[in-house]
């Protein structure tokens, strides 16, 4: 509840179970739609990953599928933020974890 007691914009309408689904979600009830502004660089980048990915398997990938996937892959990992003081800090945290593998 905000501070006027009504219910905040942004709160969650339902609980969400724990644990996390790889798999494209089932349907539209569950997943919420968040906008977010990336530079010509990102999106080009992430289509030329999607075209990248289809060449090699046959898959045709979304960026909203590379993007949840990407999420997904990163919440699994067991990455540590506390040394982070920038988003330079945080970005050189997430390229090391990349490249662990």
């Amino acid at each position: 509840m905000s501070k006027l007691m009504k219910k905040d914009l942004f709160s969650p309408t339902d609980p969400r179970p724990a644990g996390l689904a790889l798999a494209r979600p089932a349907s539209s009830a569950e997943v919420e739609k968040v906008m977010v502004m990336l530079s010509p660089r990102q999106v080009n980048s992430l289509d030329r990953i999607c075209l990248e990915i289809r060449k090699a398997t046959g898959l045709k990938m979304k960026r909203s599928m590379l993007i949840r996937a990407l999420i997904d892959g990163f919440l699994l990992s067991e990455v540590r933020f506390e040394e982070a003081k920038s988003s330079s800090d945080i970005q050189l945290l997430i390229n090391r974890l990349f490249h662990q593998h």
